[in-house]
């Protein structure tokens, strides 16, 4: 019952005799064996317990205690360091916000199963334990868990206004979570760069390779970083629910987050950075305002370190429109070169946004209408690829794609038929100021685009010095 959500919670563990340990971030309840306290609902909600025979270990940051539990991670994992590389992460996440948030803070490490979630005290973190026994997987798993630990920052504590306190009635919808979880993504390998434990190097290839991953899904020509955060509730969450549609607001969100810093940086002469907006977001929203902010306020936020309109950059959440990456890395002067292969499937390089045809506006041709028949949806031409197939066939913006050969047209259907047809030709049927058109358009093949950042010859003095605090250890 909501009228029940702010009483206090005590709950007592019943122990099997065979298991000796608990590790959670409820505090223990003094004088009482396995008993552990709330002050309300959310807290205990939030505050997972890992019962068993875990490895237990502890250190300390400004003082404060951290406990590391430990279940099923290979045995030729070296421990101490494990603990030693934890401890420099969180000096290093701690450093860059300015505080250390909490009064104890638990990791809970399961070496089974994928997937993390984060808490205001504590991370529950599931992955191969097997894979740390080599440094490329040892690696992979500092980032995955130096992201779950950032989170007690970026969203447990910095967050939008619907991220707390939750509404348990209904879904809590943002337009920010490309914010929430793609900066999480962004400070995972930059907090591990500043700690000494990622190469800057490591950081630029994980960073290109990332784009290229972005680049070559087509869901990035029907989904914006706000829509993808906004229909994450909805089941495939994606443009008429098809994958191909979609895209990560992870992946999405980390690079505009450098795109965000690095214009930042350049704006104030290099004197301000995304990691001013992440402390100032925790200052005057968390500690003064007790609440989360909103998207105007995240943006006003960036603007006011910059100096300077980031619109641009917003426009890039907010839209499917084509990224000028290398424009925002020759702020640090760093060179993107991209290189394409042929991969399997087509392209055609249209840009469309479904809607369903109401009954009234179907067109006679379609043979599909009336009342209590098959829906029908019209693919909204927004845009196309400059010198693509689609602009070559004479495809125009504000075109109404009704049927794709002959199909009712869907975005799954587009994708499938253009797939399958590299180098043939597609038929589309499109409506256009009140007119029906029948246009053929040459399938391209599909290529792939890999990418590789690398300093560029005859960088500035002042690109290299935004480079230099960008990436350097213990840089802030």
């Amino acid at each position: 019952m909501p009228s029940r959500l702010e009483r206090p919670v005590t709950v007592t563990i019943q122990l099997p005799g065979q298991w000796k340990r608990i590790s959670t971030g409820l505090e223990s309840v003094k004088g009482k064996l396995n008993t552990f306290e709330a002050p309300d609902f959310d807290v205990l909600y939030d505050s997972p317990l890992l019962i068993g025979n875990q490895e237990y270990f502890q250190f300390d940051v400004e003082g404060v205690p951290h406990y590391v539990a430990i279940e099923n991670v290979a045995a030729d994992v070296d421990r101490p360091k494990m603990i030693a590389d934890l401890k420099t992460m969180v000096t290093a996440a701690t450093a860059l916000i300015g505080a250390v948030p909490y009064q104890h803070y638990t990791f809970l490490m399961m070496g089974r199963g994928g997937g993390g979630i984060e808490h205001s005290n504590s991370s529950s973190n599931q992955f191969d334990g097997t894979s740390l026994s080599t440094p490329t997987g040892y690696l992979r798993w500092l980032s995955f868990i130096s992201h779950e630990y950032f989170h007690n920052f970026n969203v447990k504590r910095i967050r939008p206004l619907a991220l707390g306190p939750f509404d348990y009635d209904q879904e809590n919808l943002t337009n920010m979570l490309w914010v929430s979880e793609g900066l999480s993504v962004y400070y995972e390998d930059l907090v591990l760069v500043r700690a000494g434990l990622m190469t800057k190097e490591q950081y630029l290839a994980k960073l290109a390779a990332a784009i290229g991953t972005f680049v070559n899904a087509t869901g990035h020509h029907y989904q914006s970083a706000t829509e993808a955060s906004q229909n994450t509730w909805e089941t495939g969450s994606g443009v008429a629910g098809d994958r191909n549609t979609t895209i990560s607001y992870y992946n999405n969100g980390s690079m505009l987050g450098a795109m965000l810093d690095l214009k930042i940086r350049e704006g104030s002469g290099n004197r301000k950075s995304l990691d001013d907006v992440m402390r100032g977001l925790y200052k005057r929203y968390y500690l003064e305002k007790k609440r989360g902010f909103t998207d105007a306020e995240f943006r006003a936020e960036c603007e006011g370190a910059a100096g300077s309109d980031l619109g641009e950059i917003f426009e890039y959440a907010s839209t499917t429109k084509e990224v000028n990456y290398a424009k925002y890395f020759a702020l640090a002067g760093l060179r993107l070169d991209a290189a394409n292969e042929d991969v399997e499937g087509g392209y055609i390089g249209l840009d469309t946004d479904p809607r369903e045809i109401p009954p009234n506006e179907m067109p006679a041709s379609g043979g599909r209408g009336g009342r209590g028949r098959a829906r029908a949806f019209e693919l909204v031409v927004t845009d196309f690829a400059a010198g693509s197939p689609a602009e070559a066939a004479g495809v125009m913006r504000g075109d109404k794609v009704v049927e794709v050969d002959g199909t009712a047209a869907t975005a799954p259907v587009l994708n499938q038929t253009i797939g399958k047809k590299p180098a043939e030709t597609v038929k589309l049927r499109v409506s256009r100021s009140g007119a029906t058109l029948d246009i053929e358009v040459k399938v391209a093949k599909n290529f792939k685009t890999t990418y590789k950042l690398s300093a560029q010859a005859g960088a500035t003095a002042g690109q290299t010095a935004i480079l230099d605090h960008w990436l350097r250890k213990g840089a802030l």
